[in-house]
């Protein structure tokens, strides 16, 4: 790749991007913000490498590979490896375990932090959250096990959606977890307020799904004193404005910025993949809605 040397600009441009790869997933999870699952894997991998290295050389020192679930796209493994090998980005991996099993030994070794979801303490609540034809809650707890047992240089993150199907269930999950064998000492627990963006906003803007502030911090006061041995962080929805560079399948980048009303709304920040420098231009006319990971 060549010396990466310091550059004044850097300042204004993400430390980190959340890349999507493609938008297909097996779940239908009506909080999800990311690209509609009918959106495919448009760019092959050396596209995305091609981006990648840019980002790099800009300053960019992370990428999260997201989705839709990257793990259903044939160029994932090619794609993070080279973002690890070559560039020496710290590597985030976000799935939702369906399929982990069968490919973890072509990812796992090239991966920094593993972001596994789990919504329910039983497989009935975690459907409630993650609808679809297959039920992803016994794959994400023998993941959690799996990278304990053979990947302890992975930094692991389960991750659970606060909203009101589940509301009630969250302080349950970290016993589900010792139940079945995980070491919560060696993991790190993130909450997140439901938010209401993204293709299925109609569904999350709800009275059915919506979490409000003060309830999602009891929930996390009760986790924490349940098990001070875990590592817990609670993220709400009025603290990511500017906090999130994604860049979807069809190389649009948006961000999240909050509005004066506390309303999360969606920024359209250019399209890296066919014209960079002028998505550089836009980051920097927006940096003030932009900030790092």
């Amino acid at each position: 790749m060549g010396r990466i040397t310091e550059n004044p600009n850097w300042s204004n441009r993400p430390r980190t991007i959340d890349v999507s790869l493609t938008g297909v997933c097996q779940l239908d999870c009506p909080f999800c913000w990311g690209e509609d699952h009918a959106v495919g894997t448009i760019y092959g991998e050396d596209e995305w490498k091609n981006l990648l290295r840019k980002f790099r050389e800009s300053g960019t020192l992370g990428v999260v590979f997201t989705g839709g679930e990257p793990l259903t796209t044939k160029i994932l493994s090619s794609v993070l490896r080279y973002a690890k090998e070559a560039l020496s980005m710290r590597t985030t991996l976000s799935t939702n375990a369906i399929l982990l099993e069968k490919q973890h030994r072509f990812l796992l070794p090239w991966v920094d932090d593993l972001g596994l979801p789990l919504d329910g303490s039983t497989p009935e609540v975690n459907k409630l959250m993650r609808p679809g034809e297959i039920d992803n809650f016994g794959d994400v707890i023998e993941g959690i096990k799996l990278v304990q047992s053979d990947y302890p240089n992975v930094d692991l993150t389960v991750r659970s959606v606060i909203a009101r199907p589940n509301i009630n269930d969250i302080a349950n999950i970290p016993q589900t977890l010792l139940n079945n064998g995980v070491n919560l000492s060696q993991i790190r627990y993130k909450l997140y307020q439901v938010e209401p963006i993204g293709p299925r906003a109609d569904v999350v803007d709800t009275k059915e799904w919506r979490a409000s502030e003060d309830e999602c911090k009891l929930v996390e006061s009760v986790v924490r004193g349940r098990y001070p041995l875990l590592s817990v962080t609670l993220q709400l929805y009025k603290k990511t404005s500017g906090r999130y560079y994604q860049i979807g399948p069809t190389g649009n980048a948006c961000g999240i910025y909050i509005n004066k009303m506390g309303i999360p709304q969606m920024v359209d920040l250019g399209n890296p993949m066919t014209d960079f420098d002028n998505a550089l231009e836009v980051i920097d006319s927006k940096r003030l809605l932009l900030s790092t990971h």
